[in-house]
């Protein structure tokens, strides 16, 4: 199955060019208001669901130069009527550094000082949503902003505003093999100048290199007022990406923040201490310290079910053995029925026939004598092989997704449940 690759990001400098005196009083205070928010944003972090839909022709096309297909794009022919075609979901942590925005899967420890390429390795994805975006433009990229005309939302008086930004004074990165490359851009922003904040943000990238196989990035961010303990700043309660790739395809993400708390830390974040039981453990762990023996099949049945239509690449699951592991001298290691912990890495629905969604599980920890022991494995086929009845379809994790399994499911919305699964112990990482 094919998929769309576009990445951007920002880069973001806490010191950065003053705001043109052209600009007025209204956009002064909402640039005063803007620079404070980005500086406490560096406190706190959220949870990122990323809902990624693609689109394809309805004939499949060979790349073409980004005006004609721009062109084909606003009176589309047959063979380039969009299809609805796959989805799936990421969620992830961001948080906000003095330089850019950072991710970890939901739930890691630490975030990595790393690119979000390096997270997220397969589909389009960006950052900037969770304020990087807000922090280049009002910090960095615009020097003006030119007032476009007064709008009434609801009832509430709003003033839009345009910019400009040229490539070679542009933040703005787009992904390309082994580099990143500026690209210009044009947007506005609406504000309400009562409460000094903006409340909409679009921006739309101009042509970018050829390299980055992208036509057109577009942005639009509807914000709201959050407050977590005694601050408040903004956040989008939804961000859209749209993506036009250069074969046509397209791809749009629906972006979402919840579960957002405060943290103290440097560059590497700690969430939250160990508590005791979790300090029991690693003392337990030190003090004899556990091993799998590698090479041994055993079942797992998952005990957490995975609802298709809610489940994201970097959510937790759960399971139990159902089948003992041993050591090497074939006593019994881990009882069946200890409890297994792993994770989520790709969870893709397939709208088109055969309708069907993958599941991709990574098994990562087995609990012994109340001690997380780390688990290395993979799928085992050798039950499927000796099975002569059944037609065998091999399901191979994507390169980046080590140690893991690959199921299919029959729908795009099943609810997997009690699911059981074979598998093979692998030696530790060194």
């Amino acid at each position: 199955m094919r998929t769309a690759r576009c990445t951007l990001g920002f880069a973001v400098v806490l010191a950065g060019p003053a705001l043109s005196p052209a600009a007025d009083q209204t956009i002064a205070r909402v640039t005063e208001h803007m620079l404070a928010n980005a500086a406490r944003m560096p406190s706190y972090t959220c949870v990122e669901t990323v809902a990624r839909d693609y689109y394809w022709p309805a004939a499949s096309t060979l790349p073409r130069a980004c005006p004609i297909l721009m062109e084909l794009r606003r009176h589309p022919t047959p063979d380039m009527m969009l299809r609805f075609v796959m989805s799936d979901r990421l969620r992830l942590d961001v948080t906000l550094t003095r330089e850019r925005e950072i991710f970890s899967w939901v739930g890691a420890r630490s975030f990595n000082d790393t690119t979000i390429d390096q997270v997220v390795h397969e589909g389009p994805i960006g950052t900037g949503a969770f304020g990087g975006f807000l922090s280049v433009i009002f910090k960095q990229d615009v020097h003006e902003f030119h007032f476009e005309r007064n709008v009434v939302e609801q009832g509430r008086p709003l003033l839009e505003y345009s910019f400009a930004v040229p490539q070679q004074a542009s933040n703005y990165k787009v992904r390309v093999p082994g580099s990143w490359v500026s690209a210009g851009y044009t947007g506005s922003i609406v504000v309400d100048p009562v409460a000094g904040e903006v409340v909409r943000l679009t921006v739309q990238t101009a042509e970018l290199p050829e390299a980055t196989r992208c036509c057109q990035i577009s942005l639009n961010l509807n914000l709201q007022g959050v407050t977590i303990g005694s601050s408040r700043f903004l956040l989008p309660a939804r961000a859209l990406q749209h993506y036009v790739m250069e074969t046509g395809e397209e791809a749009e993400n629906t972006i979402t923040f919840d579960g957002c708390r405060e943290y103290r830390g440097e560059s590497t974040v700690t969430f939250a201490p160990p508590d005791a039981a979790a300090a029991n453990s690693s003392a337990k762990a030190e003090e004899a310290p556990l091993r799998i023996f590698p090479n041994q099949s055993f079942a797992f049945e998952l005990t957490t079910p995975i609802a298709a239509l809610t489940a994201a690449a970097g959510d937790p699951i759960a399971g139990k053995l159902v089948t003992p592991l041993l050591t090497e001298r074939r006593s019994t290691r881990a009882r069946a029925g200890s409890r297994v912990e792993g994770h989520l890495l790709r969870v893709s629905r397939h709208h088109l026939a055969p309708v069907d969604t993958i599941v991709v599980i990574q098994l990562e920890s087995v609990e012994i004598g109340g001690v997380k022991v780390p688990l290395a494995c993979v799928r085992d086929w050798s039950k499927v092989f000796a099975d002569r009845r059944k037609r065998k379809e091999i399901l191979l994790p994507l390169p980046f997704e080590k140690n893991a399994g690959v199921f299919r499911f029959d729908g795009d919305e099943p609810v997997v449940r009690n699911f059981r699964s074979d598998w093979r112990t692998l030696p530790e990482a060194p």
